[in-house]
């Protein structure tokens, strides 16, 4: 059957006629020699539509407004120059959709297909090829088109999983042996590193991750050389993927469908990665309508999906696809994933921009979209943000809340600004307790996580969004315990004056909170914090633990971490007020394994402690008036 199908590419191809639909193999995957041979024959052919779900080149059949004019060249995504200059100047088009509806446009007969140019491996002895790094929508291509040519490359690697085609369901074989499509891997900046570290500190042990192209998630894979036990279930696969693989960080063992396997679509990369999928068990290939099924993605607990956008405004209303009306890549997968993210239990949807422009002139945190952009996330799917100056989670929270969040991870030049247009357009009030405009940079490297009794809490610096978390803690607790903290009568704490907690710079002014849950809803389980109050050496310091949390140690931990971090800005010891009739906070003190010092003064202990005095055993000097 292989010898009695075997043609020339000149013979094989003068079945495609004036007026023609033609299907292209996609991405790295494309059959260059088919193509190169079709465009040989431009003169003869006129109006011949060519679909492919994603070019690369922007195919040669579209490389010059001469070959334009015979080939109509129609793709659903967009990846590097070439392809998006053909869009921008008019060589090719760029059709919106999800990419898990493509193959219904082949089997529902909407687009009805003359013809499907594929690029395949040799056969085996059963007389089956493999469509390699590029399975996508091939094999529904394939199915639906009336003419089936297949170019027969010797360098398509064979590749597991539902990647293979009969050779009685194709009509026309071409044999050429040639290099494959490789896309290089985008060079990644230090900016894009710092985007990638905020996107990983989301990402749990165990999770099963997707990427979609671009710096960011490149970055952000990267940045999770630390992590265990990660799973991969994506519709493209990049190289990006390759380093996480030889240090044994994805293993795939706790995914909950295809466990122990990357499940995947397509490759794009280089002949490193061709090699790796090459008869690997380890990667499975799958038509795009089931790697990208969000019902199928949502089986996944801890699915995290990351993605890159232009722009994303103070509502949490998110373009990716590109700006006003200039197409950079296009719908792909992202909305697939971020529906199956939402299904999925504890699911992750991401995406992350640089918070300003290549120029630095412009913000992408905005008060209000470009006008004609793709919106592919709106506000109620929003999730997660990041750029470089941190993470918000947006599920759930107030257009208000939204917008202090956002404005607190945009460019600090920015801010001030974004706050000035979100106040005049009322998502803001006038009255608005909130500094969110101080140049100050929110520490990272200060955050850290203690197991307490089997529970996993995480220590941190406030940001401005915590604001509400902190009333509610202040509402838990009770009477005795709000007299110990501010040494009077708390009736209320209203947003005004709670402010102060989180209106900090970091250094003088700094509130500590532990918290439990999930980032976005936390619950604050213990606070503590710094002030400078009396001379430029001394900071004051409390701390207030909920009733639940205590007896574990917490208390304890936390004043030790409020030392470190005021030691490590350079304060040469703190001061305390503490009731006199609250022995374990005194004990405490006592213990730290500093020289402290007491002044009872109308039921109150002045305490006064220096890092520079260590002591050996407990010690509390305490002076009471005459």
């Amino acid at each position: 059957m292989y010898e009695e199908k075997k043609v020339s590419a000149r013979e094989a191809l003068s079945a495609i006629k004036k007026g023609s639909r033609v299907f292209l193999g996609s991405g790295c995957g494309e059959p260059q020699y088919l193509v190169e041979q079709l465009g040989r024959q431009a003169e003869k052919l006129y109006d011949v539509e060519i679909i492919q779900v994603l070019s690369v080149r922007g195919s040669g059949l579209g490389s010059t407004e001469k070959l334009a004019e015979h080939f109509n060249i129609k793709t659903f995504f967009i990846v590097g120059g070439g392809a998006r200059e053909a869009v921008w100047e008019g060589r090719a088009q760029y059709t919106p959709i999800f990419m898990s509806q493509v193959p219904r446009l082949f089997s529902e007969k909407l687009l009805e297909l003359d013809c499907a140019l594929i690029q395949v491996s040799p056969p085996n002895a059963h007389g089956y090829l493999s469509l390699g790094i590029a399975v996508d929508v091939a094999k529904e291509a394939a199915a639906a088109a009336d003419l089936v040519i297949a170019q027969v490359n010797p360098a398509m690697p064979v590749t597991l999983g539902d990647s293979f085609i009969h050779i009685s369901e194709i009509d026309r074989l071409v044999e050429y042996e040639e290099p494959l499509l490789e896309l290089a891997d985008p060079v990644l900046t230090e900016t894009d590193g710092l985007v990638g570290a905020n996107i990983a500190r989301l990402v749990e042990d165990g999770s099963t991750i997707h990427a979609g192209l671009g710096n960011l998630p490149k970055a952000a894979i990267e940045a999770m050389k630390d992590k265990k036990d990660l799973g991969v279930h994506t519709d493209m696969l990049t190289k990006a993927y390759l380093d996480l693989i030889n240090r044994g960080v994805i293993t795939n063992r706790r995914k909950e469908v295809h466990p122990n396997r990357i499940v995947t679509s397509y490759c794009l990369g280089d002949k490193e990665l061709y090699d790796f999928v090459h008869l690997n068990p380890f990667v499975e290939f799958f038509p795009i309508s089931y790697t990208n099924d969000p019902t199928l993605v949502g089986r996944h607990d801890h699915l995290v999906t990351i993605h890159e956008a232009m722009e994303v405004d103070l509502t949490g209303l998110g373009c990716a696809a590109g700006q006003g009306n200039k197409v950079y890549t296009g719908t792909g997968g992202l909305v697939d994933f971020m529906r199956g993210a939402q299904q999925a239990l504890k699911g992750r949807f991401i995406l992350a921009l640089h918070a300003v422009s290549p120029d630095e002139l412009t913000s992408r945190i905005v008060m209000n979209i470009t006008p004609g952009s793709d919106l592919l996330a709106n506000r109620a799917a929003m999730q997660y943000v990041v750029t470089e100056f941190g993470s918000v989670n947006l599920h759930g929270r107030s257009m208000r809340d939204r917008a202090v969040a956002l404005i607190e991870i945009a460019h600090p030049k920015f801010r001030e600004e974004l706050f000035n247009q979100a106040r005049d357009q009322g998502l803001l009030s006038h009255g608005e307790p909130i500094e969110l405009f101080k140049p100050v940079l929110y520490p990272y490297h200060l955050e850290k996580t203690a197991d307490i009794e089997g529970e996993t809490l995480i220590f941190r610096p406030a940001k401005a969004a915590d604001l509400r978390a902190i009333q509610e803690f202040f509402y838990s607790l009770s009477d005795r315990d709000l007299q110990f903290r501010f040494l009077r009568t708390m009736r209320a704490f209203p947003r005004k004056e709670m402010a102060a907690m989180a209106n900090i710079d970091y250094h003088r002014r700094m509130t500590i909170l532990v918290l439990k849950g999930e980032p976005g809803f936390e619950t604050v389980v213990a606070l503590g914090r710094y002030m400078v109050e009396e001379g430029p050496d001394l900071v004051e310091v409390d701390v207030a633990v909920a009733e639940d949390y205590r007896r574990k140690g917490l208390g304890r931990n936390l004043i030790e971490y409020i030392f470190e971090v005021a030691k490590s800005k350079g304060f040469k010891g703190v001061i305390a007020h503490v009731s006199h009739d609250n022995p374990k906070t005194l004990n405490m003190i006592k213990s730290m394994g500093y020289r402290a010092r007491a002044a009872l003064d109308h039921g109150v202990y002045d305490i006064e402690l220096r890092f520079d005095e260590p002591v050996d055993e407990p010690t509390l000097e305490i002076i009471y008036p005459k």
